[in-house]
């Protein structure tokens, strides 16, 4: 892995070649001491990480990583920086995939970079590299944002209002939380409630925020040509998320796995947008479908290698969402996968305990799958959308008919 350290101070250079000297053997680590000098480096051979300090002479950190994404856009960008400015942040942070603060430690800078690709790794690599890293923004439903513009507008503008509203639209609740964990804020915990980061943003980060939201007239056109409804995806994760964290509460009392259970209900499907950003793909994986009677998952692997949820948590760990979060959205579909990555060559009696506690993902893969199903009124062992040896493995299938009435509640609830 090719990474590049770029900061106009040689005493930072030196300080960073001795703090990162055991990765030498891992990494091919070159180190630049100005956005000119990085930009040459990029021209003979374009590194896969780039670390920039924020604060330099002629060309600073923010310039530089922008620079990057247009000409570079596969390279992760990461920014190393004394504390920002929160309206710099919003205005030119759509360039950066990760805020590190200084002081940073070695291993911070470690972590930070192996998680991120080992998650790449994990999530089928070069495929996600090509399509996530060059996304900058998801689409807000029109609606919505007239009604936050609204809002914010009003003489007697409510946080909790807008937390309200902001919580319906997946892209927008993914990027407000994605500022609100991000070091700027050096919260001692993470955020995973939209309404929780509303109120944690305050009004005028809120405005700020709101600004800087584009929205896209050829993005819905292109969703209209392919005959995929953002209202009715917005609709269905929301209800994916409800149910999720009825669910959850059936079955803990950790208020924790609920919350994370409601929101990555809410961001289960954000892959398909950014298909969406590709739209000759999206109808060749729709044309399968229609073709062969395949089911969507198995198209998009067959077309593009990899799917929707891969796409959506690769996304959201590089906006910096907690990773489990992300977890949850990369193994929905399929959470056999993820025991298969924690606990490898062992049949279901072997798998420890920790393994088989209940979590976040139970309850977002049954909910989902029970929407999916629609009507339950059968062997819900039956459906398709069930990972029925997951749930054996976790001793859970007794849990099924219970989770059928919560499914019934959350639908009575709607109409």
């Amino acid at each position: 892995m090719r990474v590049l350290f770029v900061d106009d101070d040689p005493k930072e250079i030196k300080e960073l070649r001795t703090m990162l000297g055991s990765m030498h053997q891992k990494w091919e680590m070159k180190f630049a001491i100005s956005g000119e000098e990085a930009l040459n480096i990029f021209i003979d051979n374009p590194p896969d990480v780039v670390v920039s300090d924020m604060y330099m002479p002629e060309m600073d950190g923010l310039q530089l990583l922008g620079t990057v994404m247009k000409h570079f856009p596969e390279t992760l960008r990461i920014l190393l920086s004394e504390p920002l400015d929160k309206e710099m942040v919003l205005k030119y942070g759509k360039s950066v995939h990760r805020f590190l603060m200084k002081p940073c430690s070695a291993e911070t800078i470690k972590y930070t970079i192996e998680r991120t690709c080992k998650l790449q790794d994990l999530l089928r690599g070069e495929t996600l590299k090509k399509m996530v890293t060059k996304i900058r923004d998801l689409p807000t439903l029109p609606s919505l944002y007239n009604l936050i513009i609204k809002e914010i507008q009003s003489p007697k503008v409510s946080l909790k209002k807008l937390g309200h509203i902001i919580s319906q639209d997946v892209s927008l609740s993914a990027r407000i939380l994605q500022i609100v964990n991000s070091p700027i804020f050096g919260l001692p915990r993470e955020i995973t409630s939209p309404q929780q980061a509303t109120v944690f943003l305050g009004i005028d980060t809120l405005k700020a925020l709101v600004l800087h939201i584009r929205l896209s007239p050829s993005f819905m056109e292109d969703a209209k040509l392919c005959g995929f409804s953002i209202m009715d995806m917005q609709k269905h994760s929301m209800m994916v998320g409800r149910l999720a964290g009825k669910i959850a509460r059936t079955e803990t009392d950790d208020e924790k796995v609920v919350e994370d259970a409601i929101i990555s209900g809410m961001f289960h499907n954000i892959g398909k947008l950014i298909l969406l950003k590709v739209p000759v793909l999206y109808k060749e994986i729709t044309e399968l479908v229609e073709t062969t009677g395949c089911d969507f998952t198995n198209a998009e692997y067959t077309v593009i290698k990899t799917s929707h949820a891969e796409l959506g948590a690769y996304l959201l760990w590089l906006w910096g969402i907690p990773s489990n979060v992300v977890e949850v959205v990369a193994f929905y579909h399929n959470p056999s996968k993820l025991l298969e990555n924690i606990v490898p060559n062992k049949t279901p009696r072997e798998v420890s305990g920790n393994a088989k506690e209940f979590t976040a993902l139970t309850a977002v893969h049954m909910a989902n799958a029970l929407m999916m199903q629609e009507n339950c009124n059968f062997d819900i062992t039956n459906s398709p959308y069930v990972d029925m040896p997951y749930m054996r493995t976790l001793n859970l299938t007794n849990k099924l008919p219970e989770w059928v009435d919560c499914y019934n509640e959350t639908i009575r609830e709607e109409v």
